[in-house]
């Protein structure tokens, strides 16, 4: 109770403080709101009463530090910005009142993640379904056979040249489709590999492992991230609890390991092509190691300036996102509507602002920028505030239902990349993950009950 209180007065004083943010960069301003940032999430670990605290909030709370604040605070006043993102042009007097925005976001989603734990429910402690290694070697076998179709295809070599050579990142082939399946049948046997007897999940981990550094052989880091997070956090809640330490190491291990892919990516396996990079490569401020996450404050402050100027977009501009889980309808709502692809797209607005109609890569984008421009400020509050109540929900019904375990912990996946990713969780991935579940959930209970005649 003490914890939904704390987050009402931040909700409060984060709603007064954007309505009163200044239209002109101010420093003191910025640095106000990040110690508001960091105090509530201090307060919000230390005096909830959750056993597990490593989780979505956890890791989610470190991008959305990193995405929204270090920017502002770190990088603004001295102007010793020499990243090609911010070479692109928006309008400094947005930084502080888009900055207070985000911040105002980020409290009312933590009012949501916490409005649950006055009802008083338990602590979820072992999940009551159970996952048998039948249904398990559905998950392996569904995505063995979809790795293999993908590299067949030609999945993995277009996949190794777009950083590699500067492909086009949004070309698509039949590949995709395989490409799909396989990232969903690795997420399964992640997200339900602590299911299993001990004795029987350090195969199939090898075979994750394997996986994970073979997509980042590549430069593709996504999955390989996604797949660790559910694997620290499962092996966290289920067979040992980290310490704070042990959390520490891994995340300072995990900003350079993940800088090193970054900054390697585009070189191939040419190890005489990393000594070389590496020893160009010099990191000007602690923060530098982070650039990958900092980048996407800047459209923030695009999407906040276009909004401006420009009408609420509503679901319209996640027509594309909402269509996603049916093939070919996509295409079919572009091909039929007056706006151009960008428009009907969460995350692609800031791309087409910066680079045009024909970009061969993506710029990403920021949550709450995205939230802004489709709702406004009432908008945001209440989009934030609802995905804060869908994360505890799914952390607490994750104990009597393996979909909602499957939710919970594609969340967790996601955590990191979440707020530089479109404000509406990626509808196709959950989909199509339930759906395969619930095929492999039926097929299995129907074998159980032949079985048994």
């Amino acid at each position: 109770m003490l914890t939904y209180l704390l987050n009402i007065a931040f909700a409060i004083v984060a709603t007064v403080l954007y309505i009163k943010a200044p239209w002109t960069y101010s420093y003191d301003y910025c640095v106000t709101l990040m110690g508001l940032f960091i105090a509530q999430n201090v307060l919000f670990f230390a005096t909830n009463k959750r056993q597990h605290w490593l989780g979505f909030e956890f890791f989610f709370a470190i991008s959305f530090f990193l995405v929204n604040f270090v920017y502002p605070v770190f990088y603004a006043p001295t102007e010793r910005i020499y990243w090609s993102f911010f070479s692109f042009a928006f309008n400094d007097n947005y930084v502080t009142r888009a900055t207070a925005l985000a911040y105002f976001g980020y409290a009312w989603y933590m009012l949501g993640a916490t409005r649950i734990l006055q009802l008083r429910r338990e602590e979820p402690s072992e999940p009551t379904f159970t996952i048998t290694i039948r249904e398990y070697i559905w998950f392996f076998a569904i995505t063995i056979a979809a790795w293999l179709l993908f590299v067949v295809t030609g999945g993995l070599a277009a996949l190794q040249s777009v950083y590699a050579e500067g492909s086009n990142l949004r070309e698509v082939g039949i590949y995709s489709y395989f490409n799909n399946i396989f990232t969903i049948g690795c997420y399964l046997m992640a997200i339900f590999l602590f299911r299993l007897p001990k004795q029987q999940w350090w195969f199939y981990l090898l075979v994750l492992l394997a996986f994970m550094l073979i997509l980042l052989s590549t430069g593709s880091r996504q999955l390989a991230v996604s797949l660790a997070l559910i694997l620290i956090v499962g092996f966290s809640m289920y067979i040992y609890r980290l310490k704070g330490w042990h959390v520490a190491t891994l995340v300072a291990g995990g900003s350079v390991a993940l800088f090193l892919v970054m900054t390697l990516r585009t070189e191939g396996m040419d190890f005489g092509a990393w000594q070389a990079k590496l020893a160009h490569t010099k990191l000007q401020e602690f923060w530098d190691i982070y650039e990958d996450l900092i980048v996407n404050d800047v459209n923030l402050f695009r999407l906040f300036g276009w909004s401006q100027v420009h009408e609420l977009t509503w679901f319209t501009g996640m027509s594309l996102d909402l269509s996603s889980p049916i093939p070919g309808l996509a295409g079919y709502i572009i091909a039929h509507s007056d706006l151009p692809p960008q428009m009907l797209h969460g995350g692609d607005l800031p791309t087409y602002l910066f680079l045009g109609p024909n970009a061969t890569w993506g710029t990403g984008t920021n949550m709450i920028g995205e939230a802004y421009r489709s709702f406004g400020a009432v908008g945001t509050a209440i989009a934030m505030f609802l995905i804060g109540l869908w994360v505890k929900e799914s952390y607490y019904r994750a104990k009597y239902s393996p979909y909602w375990y499957l939710m919970y912990f594609l969340l967790v996946g996601h955590a990191l990349i979440y707020p530089r990713a479109p404000l509406l969780f990626d509808p196709r991935l959950v989909t199509w993950s339930l759906i395969l579940l619930w095929i492999v959930m039926s097929v299995s209970h129907i074998k159980k009950k032949e079985v048994a005649q």
